[in-house]
């Protein structure tokens, strides 16, 4: 698409960067919540969409470097005249964009020591000065300082990391007992009740703890693997199914051989009226497949489905599940 002038685009590829300059926008200015995130999902799953979108955020990442080019100035001078010549219309919509993602990322740039959050059932996306991004699940709060090095801490919640690499600034992450430092890569850290879990998806991350054991004080993870760092320490190293484990980013719960009572967990993290699991006979049995974000309904009639269990709406508005 970045090859080849506008105006001569067949015109669904040419909505498609319209509609993908949108998305960027909205994503990235603001918090977005399940609703509107199952909508970028759904419209995401066509495949010239999210051709167009990561060309478009591929651009918009190097135009965090290029704010000042001339012509990048230039052009947006000339946006004004986008109404008379439908051709260029949809080049300087997409530079246009461009324009009100600047503005946001001048926003991120001012804040130094900053707060940011999700309430139950929205997720943000947050793009720190550096050209890192730092994407919030439901119910999540972190602390961003941007200093002489970058350091976040989460305070609760699960988080995704795409760290832009730096040689110059470590990028440092706290969470519970655990202490993590990444150059360049892309990492879940997820604050759970038995501990702290970091999966690692792509390029080198370090995690220490602040209660080490004699045995045990550091690791360095490798794509595709995960340590939990409890409050005894770190425990061993494990393999971890990245493609399930970040599926939330993607709009998805994706379950693989999950305990019942866990999946029904990880439900909860996204509605505001609790499923509650009161079954003990059938909690440990596996939970296989993939339900949209937010969809409590859906996992509810797949697992009085395939176990005789059965929902019962509580006065209080949550849904318990207990034996037939």
């Amino acid at each position: 698409m970045s090859n080849i002038p506008s105006d001569k685009l067949d015109p669904v590829t040419r909505q498609a960067a319209v509609e993908a300059a949108g998305w960027l926008s909205r994503l990235n200015s603001r918090v977005v919540d399940t609703v509107e995130l199952e909508e970028y999902f759904a419209w995401r799953r066509i495949p010239h969409n999210a051709k167009a979108y990561d060309e478009l955020e591929t651009l918009w990442r190097s135009s965090l470097r290029l704010a000042d080019d001339p012509e990048i100035a230039h052009a947006l001078d000339g946006a004004t005249f986008a109404n008379r010549d439908r051709g260029r219309g949809i080049r300087l919509a997409i530079v246009a964009g461009f324009a009100v993602l600047l503005a946001c990322a001048a926003f991120f740039m001012l804040a130094r020591d900053t707060v940011f959050e999700t309430a139950i059932g929205e997720q943000r996306l947050v793009q720190l000065e550096d050209g890192s991004r730092i994407r919030l699940d439901t119910n999540t709060r972190i602390n961003v300082r941007m200093d002489s090095e970058r350091s976040v801490r989460l305070v609760k919640g699960r988080a995704f990391f795409d760290v832009a690499h730096d040689s110059s600034t470590s990028f440092l992450v706290s969470a519970g007992d655990a202490r993590i430092q990444a150059l360049g890569t892309q990492f879940e850290v997820d604050d759970t009740v038995s501990g702290t879990r970091i999966a690692l998806v792509e390029g080198r991350v370090a995690v220490t703890t602040r209660n080490p054991s004699p045995a045990l004080a550091r690791v360095e993870l490798a794509p595709g693997q995960m340590v939990n760092v409890a409050a005894s320490g770190l425990e061993r190293v494990m393999a971890a199914d990245t493609r399930s484990i970040t599926a939330w980013t993607q709009g998805r719960l994706d379950f693989r051989q999950t305990p019942l009572v866990q999946a029904v967990a990880e439900v909860n993290r996204y509605a505001r009226k609790p499923l509650r699991l009161t079954s003990t006979r059938w909690a440990q049995q596996e939970v296989n497949g993939g339900f949209a974000v937010g969809d409590v309904q859906a996992f509810v009639e797949a697992v009085t489905t395939l176990y005789p269990l059965e929902a019962f709406d509580k006065p209080d508005g949550a849904i318990e599940l207990r034996d037939r």
